[in-house]
This record gives structure tokens, C-alpha cells and sequence, in this order.
């Protein structure tokens, strides 16, 4: 459900990942296709989720059982990584340099400090920087593939924004936990009852005390399982159809399932709530122009002394404003309107333009303004507010319509491809 830019963030936050373990290069943890998965990856990524377990006071099942979830996590990246080479998905040293510098960022660090931390954690920062390339390859692979299943139709966008104006609960977040017990594609009643009995074997225990980070650790098949389940921030209306209705009264604390799906049985807990101000006002202007483009025949500095020239006969009242437009102005889609520009927010101008459109008062006209289109006199001639509520509401609900169906086509993406591939897992005690 996150970009990537978040699942680098998870990585970054652990400060030790698989490159900070010792290597052992001989033995195999499992067959995937035609590549494998390494037991020193399994030990790497077994020592980074204790030691974050351990930074956020969270308990962890037995070794044998994270064992199993981190092979399992692994074997996913495996496929996926797998993939992108087949479509030749890679990622520049630009947009690595950029995500590991929006990663410093966002943990409040220079990029020098962040080299100075993982030094201190004993990670190599040539290492670290490849595998912060997987993870984007990963990401940019399952993004591309699942965005195309994705389609969002403009009567479900109505609808939706209707429904989101309706509740009381508009823009409300919630920072949920999920535990998923999954289902093969065609379950069997058995397996279908056995999982169910187990979804509610777990809610008793979880009503009971029980810590649903360690129970999601070892029972949940959800990529953020290593992560106790915690899926972060989220709007209601963005998670799949089905949370969204149960946690619509849910109040924070509050565990809820277990909720049958295509993909099992899912188990959620409300860490936390937040809400948002619902209506939204944006300033509106009303603007003229005189555009002069300098030309083979008149300089960058003839246009602005034309333009000059225009304004003083304006003030001086020898022509309007509007007439001076439709003699001079080389804009084709406002001179003959007097230059009017009708009513827009004043962002989608040019910088040079919006900047200096902001700076004047009603009915003042500004000196000339060079913006990358040429030479402008420019005249507000109004502002308001105006309530763009509903309109934002509709964009909203599409982006939450399309947050919503990625993350169930997401699901169901990855249950396939882990379906379809070749995979063998084999026992470290053997090798």
C-alpha cells in the first residue's frame, strides 16, 4: 500500500540489514527459479529484525517460526527481483543518490551523519546503497505490474466522494496493525476452517492481553509482518473495501476480525486515530496581460522598452489596458479579450509571473515582468475565495479509490507470483 519511498524508510530505520552480518556464501536457504536465496541473507535479516525488535521494546516468536517468515519475505523479493531483470527494470545512480538522501532527510540527518551511523552499526555504504537498489527495484516492479490491473471508472468516483462528503468521519486516519492467515487460491473447506480456527484462537488471545506484534510476527503472511503488522498511517477510505467498514466505528485500542477475504483471514488492531479539517478554500484571482516576445526583429531589451512605453500610455489614459492587448499582446488566447485572463488560482502561471501578480493590489498594474514566455504587464483586476471542497473531494476520492484497489490487487499480485514460481525451501539443519 506504501511507495517505496517507505519500505526504504523501514530499511534505513533499522540501521542493520543483512549487509552487516557475516557472510556465508556456501550454504542455500532456498531454490527460487533459477536463483536462491543465502543463509547469510536469512542470518542477516534475522539479526537486523531482533536488533529493531529490541530498539522497539517488541517481542519476537522463536527462531524457528522468524526463520520461516523471513525466508518466506525473501523468497518474495527473490521472484520480484527476478522479474525486474527479465524487464529490465533498473535504477539510475541519480535516483539513488535521491532516495538515499530523501531517507537522511527524513531521519533528520545529513547525508554525512547517515554515512557516520551505519559505519557505527558496522554497514558498508557500497553495500548499503545496493540494497536500497533492490528494495527500489522491488517497489518500481510490483508498482508497475499491479498499477495496471487497477481500474477506477468516473461513476465510483461520484459515488465515493458523495460518501466521503456524507461522513462524519471525513478525512479520518488511522494507524492500524494487520495480521493476515492466508488462503491458497482454492482453498478446501478444511483449510478454509482450519485457518478460521485459528483466526479466532488468535482474537481470544488478543482480547486477552496477548501482544499482537508478536503474533504477527509468527502467524501473519503480510509484507509488514517482520514489522509487527504495523502498516503506518492511513486514511479509512483508502484501505481495502472491507477494513474500511469494519474499522468505520472503531475507536483506537479497539481489535477487530476476523474479516474473511479472496486472500484469507484478516485480524486488525487501532493503535491510533486522527482527523482532518474538512472544508477547503483556495484564492482565486482575476488577471489581464500585455505579452511582448522578443523576435529576430526585436531584442529581449526593444521588448522591454516597448512594453514600457505601453504602461505609460495606459497611465496616461492615451489608450485602455484592453485595447493596448489587442493590438500588442503576442498571447493569441487572451488578446483578444482585452488580455483578460479569467479566473485561476494563481499557481498555474509562470513563477516569474504568479510572484509578481501576488505582489500587486486590486486594480494596480505592475511594471514589466520578464517571465520564460517574454516581456508581461500584468494587472490584477480581482480576487476571492472560493470553496473547492467538492472538487477537491472528488480528486481525493479517486486517489483513495486508487490506494484502495492497489493495495487488494497488490495482495492478490503477489500471491500469484509466489504461486507460480518455482520454490524449495530447504532445511538449515540439513545442509
Amino acid at each position: 500500500m506504501k511507495n517505496w519511498r517507505m519500505l526504504i524508510l523501514g530499511v534505513a530505520l533499522a540501521a542493520n540489514t543483512a549487509i552487516a552480518a557475516p557472510q556465508v556464501v556456501d550454504k542455500v536457504a532456498a531454490v527460487v527459479n533459477n536463483g536462491v536465496v543465502l543463509e547469510s541473507d536469512v542470518d542477516g535479516m534475522m539479526h537486523s529484525v531482533k536488533a529493531q525488535a529490541q530498539q522497539a521494546g517488541q517481542q519476537l516468536p522463536d527462531d524457528r517460526t522468524l526463520r520461516h517468515q523471513i525466508v518466506e519475505r525473501l523468497v518474495m523479493d527473490n521472484i520480484i527481483l527476478q522479474m525486474g531483470k527479465q524487464m529490465n527494470v533498473q535504477i539510475s545512480d541519480q535516483q539513488l543518490d535521491q532516495a538515499i538522501g530523501n531517507i537522511a532527510a527524513q531521519n533528520r540527518m545529513s547525508l554525512d551523519q547517515m554515512r557516520s551511523r551505519l559505519a557505527y552499526d558496522g554497514v558498508n555504504y557500497n553495500a548499503y546503497r545496493e540494497q536500497i537498489r533492490k528494495e527500489m527495484q522491488i517497489a518500481e516492479v510490483r508498482n508497475n505490474e499491479v498499477r495496471r490491473r487497477v481500474t477506477i471508472l468516473p461513476q465510483e468516483v461520484d459515488t465515493l466522494a458523495k460518501q466521503v462528503s456524507a461522513q462524519n468521519t471525513q478525512g479520518t486516519e488511522l494507524n492500524i496493525s494487520h495480521i493476515l492467515l492466508p488462503l491458497p487460491e482454492n482453498p478446501t473447506q478444511q483449510q478454509v476452517d482450519d485457518q478460521e480456527n485459528l483466526a479466532k484462537q488468535l482474537m481470544g488471545e488478543l482480547n486477552s492481553g496477548a501482544d499482537f506484534g508478536k503474533l504477527a510476527v509468527t502467524y501473519s503472511a503480510d509484507p509488514q509482518a517482520l514489522q509487527g503488522g504495523n502498516m503506518g498511517w492511513g486514511k479509512i477510505e483508502e484501505l481495502p473495501t472491507l477494513f474500511a467498514q469494519a474499522l468505520s466505528t472503531a475507536k483506537k485500542g479497539d481489535i477487530v476480525g476476523p474479516i474473511r477475504s479472496g486472500v484469507g483471514f484478516h485480524i486488525l488492531k487501532v493503535n491510533d486515530l486522527r482527523g482532518e479539517k474538512q472544508n477547503i478554500s483556495v484564492t482565486e484571482v482575476h488577471a489581464r496581460h500585455i505579452l511582448l516576445k522578443p523576435s529576430p526583429i526585436m531584442t529581449d531589451d526593444q521588448a522591454r522598452q516597448k512594453l514600457t512605453q505601453i504602461a505609460n500610455d495606459i497611465k496616461s489614459g492615451k489608450t485602455s489596458f484592453a485595447a493596448a492587448a489587442k493590438q500588442f499582446s503576442d498571447d493569441p488566447g487572451s488578446a483578444n479579450q482585452g488580455g483578460d485572463l479569467g479566473w485561476s488560482s494563481p499557481e498555474i502561471f509562470d513563477p516569474a509571473f504568479r510572484d509578481a501578480l501576488l505582489r500587486l493590489h486590486k486594480g494596480e498594474t505592475s511594471q514589466p515582468v520578464h517571465s520564460s514566455f517574454g516581456w508581461h504587464l500584468i494587472q490584477l483586476l480581482d480576487t476571492r475565495q472560493v470553496d473547492k471542497t467538492d472538487a477537491a473531494q472528488k480528486e481525493r476520492a479517486y486517489r483513495l479509490l486508487f490506494n484502495r484497489k492497489f493495495a487488494e490487487e497488490a495482495q492478490t499480485w503477489m500471491q500469484e507470483q509466489r504461486a507460480s514460481a518455482y520454490v524449495k525451501i530447504l532445511d538449515a539443519n540439513a545442509q
